[in-house]
């Protein structure tokens, strides 16, 4: 059994590490400490379970009938490595949420206060939005921006949306922007935001 190709159960506890990585990769700013940490104490594991397995499979001459079998886990790891390089984890989840997150940005004025209950926005959990005026003490609101706070299970999140018409937001030392596509920026502040 130990020189066999690996089976459901492992091909599912990989997938499941595979799974977590991606979600982890579909926000603006990556969780890239927890993901590091998942494959070195998830991935790592079962790729030595993997070798250990196949090694055992060569030296009985067991592993040549069967290749294609114990070369799944190499195609579901190049499937990741495919995901994270393109980005695609994040462009399909913002892709989906983005005409739900234009919607709602829409209704977000400077005369209203602060919205800070929570709300599906297609893919995103979205529990905060106001609009943008940079982070100086006189700076005015730009009409037609908003400021999405997103909330992530298991994590303090870092998916924060700006949609900003004109301009570009101004990092400081706490928040960083990256631009998405359009008016609109991932954006990561502080952490007790």
């Amino acid at each position: 059994m130990i020189d066999k190709p690996p089976g459901w159960p492992y091909l599912t506890a990989l997938s499941a590490v595979v799974g977590v990585v991606l979600y982890w990769a579909s926000v603006p700013h990556w969780y890239v400490i927890e993901m590091f940490l998942v494959g070195l104490f998830f991935g790592i594991p079962l790729w030595l379970i993997w070798a250990a397995r196949f090694t055992l499979a060569m030296s009985r001459g067991t592993a040549q009938a069967r290749l294609r079998r114990w070369l799944a886990p190499w195609f579901v790891v190049a499937g990741l490595v495919v995901a994270l390089v393109t980005d695609a984890p994040f462009w399909l989840r913002f892709t989906i949420s983005k005409p739900s997150m234009e919607a709602y940005a829409r209704t977000v004025t400077a005369e209203t206060s602060q919205d800070t209950s929570c709300r599906w926005l297609g893919l995103y959990r979205i529990c905060g939005a106001f609009p943008y005026s940079g982070w100086g003490q006189d700076d005015q609101d730009v009409p037609g921006s908003a400021c999405l706070i997103g909330e992530e299970w298991a994590l303090e999140s870092n998916t924060n949306f700006v949609l900003l018409p004109v301009g570009e937001p101004e990092e400081t030392a706490d928040d960083t922007y990256r631009r998405l596509t359009g008016h609109w920026y991932g954006w990561h502040g502080w952490d007790s935001l």
